[in-house]
């Protein structure tokens, strides 16, 4: 993965299936903030999944443990969901059958399979600029339609506190326009979780010939 440690660290950690239960039981439900969070960026995934046709299929990578496999389903659409964990793929078909295991950078999909494409909090743990743009380019390849992905800005109160702390802030959006610009993409609206306050920002691209 070009040498990228942090895509590597990410594949290692949600492999464990220790790690992949506590995500899926205790992330989301453990604070006020993260139960907030749940319930806005699955507001923001409903409001994207409105451009799609009923009955269109779509594609959630990485699925994690099928968080949003419930907006889907309230929208009837269909998806497939894609993860390179194998304990994430297990609990999420739970929630879905369609999971397979796979990489986000190596989707195993002819071109073209599907029409929407959601890609939540995945990103902004990728430190490798050439790697976020294979992921992307991968997006693009597989799906027809419209593209969701999110990324963490730098220039809020929380990622301010993080550079303040050295760690990582965050990108600005002009590399996040730069991600979008080389793998062939156009950023058509974005919006923040929470303005000033919150890092993650949600980006709807499309392929620049459509």
């Amino acid at each position: 993965m070009g040498g990228d440690e942090s895509h590597r660290y990410l594949k290692a950690l949600w492999a464990d299936p220790k790690e992949a239960l506590a995500y899926r039981e205790k992330r989301f439900t453990s604070s006020r903030r993260w139960r907030w969070t749940d319930a806005r960026e699955k507001a923001i995934v409903a409001e994207f999944l409105s451009l799609a046709p009923p009955g269109s299929v779509g594609i959630d990578v990485p699925c994690g443990t099928g968080r949003f496999f419930s907006v889907y389903r309230s929208r009837n659409l269909d998806w497939v969901g894609v993860d390179a964990s194998l304990a994430m793929a297990r609990l999420s078909r739970e929630e879905g059958p369609k999971v397979v295991v796979g990489d986000a950078a190596e989707l195993p999909f002819k071109a073209g399979s599907f029409y929407f494409c959601t890609c939540i909090r995945l990103l902004h743990r990728i430190r490798d600029p050439r790697t976020r743009v294979r992921i992307l380019r991968e997006l693009a390849r597989v799906c027809r339609g419209p593209i969701l992905v999110t990324y963490y800005l730098r220039w809020n109160l929380r990622g301010i506190r993080r550079w303040i702390r050295k760690r990582t802030p965050g990108l600005s959006m002009k590399e996040v326009r730069s991600d979008a610009m080389v793998a062939g993409l156009t950023i058509r609206k974005a919006k923040p979780l929470r303005r000033l306050t919150q890092q993650q920002w949600f980006f709807l691209m499309i392929k620049e010939d459509s």
